[in-house]
């Protein structure tokens, strides 16, 4: 397995324990659930540092639907915070490694990067193509 490959398995793993926590928690504090939900969406998105701190703010926050949990005494709640504290402290220590956002278009390989020529022209005729087209 690639070392990429693996990567993109940790930030997926990351991301489901993630979502796991936030469904308990949109069960329960939807607005919290929402956030959560927001929040690691972003966390995709972004470069590594910006990554970092988007982590870290999962964890805090996880750390404290865990502490409204307890004074609660609500076992959803507080299993959905403990899985997004121990998201976020996951996603804190693994998100150097993970792979960089895409940037939403293609990349363009040297072959059709390039301008055509006046060759390239004279061939498209023998073809039997339009090269104005």
């Amino acid at each position: 397995m690639s070392r990429a490959m693996s990567r993109g398995r940790e930030a997926a793993g990351v991301l489901g324990l993630a979502g796991l926590g936030a469904v308990l928690l949109l069960a329960t504090e939807p607005a919290t659930g929402l956030v959560v939900v927001a929040a690691f969406g972003a966390a995709s998105l972004v470069g590594p540092r910006s990554r970092t701190v988007f982590a870290g703010a999962i964890l805090l926050l996880g750390l404290a639907v865990l502490a409204l949990a307890t004074s609660r005494s609500d076992l959803v709640l507080g299993t959905g915070g403990a899985l997004v504290a121990v998201a976020g402290g996951a996603g804190l220590m693994l998100v150097r490694r993970w792979p960089p956002p895409r940037s939403g278009r293609r990349d363009v390989g040297p072959a059709q990067a390039r301008e055509p020529t006046a060759r390239d022209t004279w061939e498209a005729l023998d073809r039997g193509e339009d090269p104005t087209a």
